[in-house]
């Protein structure tokens, strides 16, 4: 009876790192493309993260009709997730732009929450996408400006290695 219970509690503990390492690489797998697809600034005072919406990094954001609705403005154009939570109360601004090769894009602002013209408290959550009639050269540097901050993006190899819009 007791190598019986030995046996079974093997078999548990190798059955329960097996699902590990089934889930594992798969978590690794996202922080890493997130790293790739994410840049991070000061835009009035408040840290704010863009990440470049690709069909890899849509699944880490959005699930069921609203990914679908997310995936159909990356069909048309580059969209960027864009997050934060409001390190103090702030005037928050949503007069984005993208510059690429010496051109300006305007985008046009998907509010989710707090991402609107106007007054954020302290502590709030802010999040909304920045959309783009245009398809970016995603193998050329561009840049996101707006509220007083600026990221770059300059995406490695490995980045462009999980995009089709080059």
């Amino acid at each position: 009876m007791k190598s019986y219970r030995l046996t079974l509690v093997s078999f548990i503990f190798l059955a329960s790192l097996f699902v590990a390492s089934m889930i594992g690489p798969t978590v690794a797998q996202d922080r890493g493309i997130l790293k790739e697809f994410s840049r991070t600034g000061y835009f009035a005072g408040t840290k704010l993260s863009f990440v470049l919406l690709t069909d890899k990094t849509i699944d880490m954001f959005f699930k069921g009709s609203s990914k679908d609705e997310v995936q159909e403005k990356v069909n048309r154009g580059t969209c960027f997730y864009i997050a934060g939570i409001a390190d103090k109360n702030m005037k928050m601004s949503t007069d984005f732009v993208v510059e690429q090769d010496g051109e300006k894009f305007a985008g046009t602002i998907v509010n989710l929450k707090n991402f609107v013209d106007g007054d954020v408290a302290k502590g709030e959550k802010i999040s909304g996408i920045l959309q783009l009639q245009k398809k970016l050269k995603l193998n050329h540097l561009f840049m996101v400006r707006g509220a007083g901050g600026m990221v770059d993006f300059q995406l490695s190899d490995v980045a462009l290695q999980n995009v089709s819009n080059q």
